[in-house]
């Protein structure tokens, strides 16, 4: 990189600042922009709007999974034995919920995904669960 003066450097700085006009509205600028858009440019933005879909499907498609190796590891487990992990209060408290994990089909598994209540039922049991295992 060449090394420039002082008044190269200023007379540098005033170009930009004259071609940079900050005293225009956004809008204009972000049409201009809109309305000129660099090929190169496009196309990188393009891949990392792929790639963070890619990214976010991935990460639901884990949390989902996820998700369904909890239910049956606490279908294996049995009702009863879950039961147990849990104080009286919570048990009166989330009881109505035990009745939705009796017959369940995958369509009740996949409508069960979206039901906070149950998901926070989940998230207690399974750190009863871990609690116990570490015991």
């Amino acid at each position: 990189m060449a090394v420039t003066n002082p008044k190269e450097s200023l007379n540098n700085l005033y170009g930009l600042m004259m071609e940079i006009n900050y005293h225009r509205p956004e809008e204009d600028v972000l049409g201009e922009l809109q309305d000129h858009t660099d090929p190169f440019v496009e196309k990188h933005l393009k891949l990392v709007k792929q790639l963070s879909a890619r990214f976010r499907a991935a990460a639901n498609k884990k949390r989902y999974n996820d998700a369904l190796d909890q239910l049956k590891s606490l279908k294996e487990k049995g009702f009863e034995e879950l039961k147990k992990l849990l104080s009286f209060q919570d048990q009166v408290e989330l009881q109505p919920l035990f009745r939705k994990f009796e017959g369940l089909t995958p369509e009740d598994e996949a409508s069960i995904l979206e039901d906070q209540e149950v998901l926070k039922l989940m998230e207690i049991l399974k750190s009863r669960l871990d609690n116990n295992a570490g015991d």
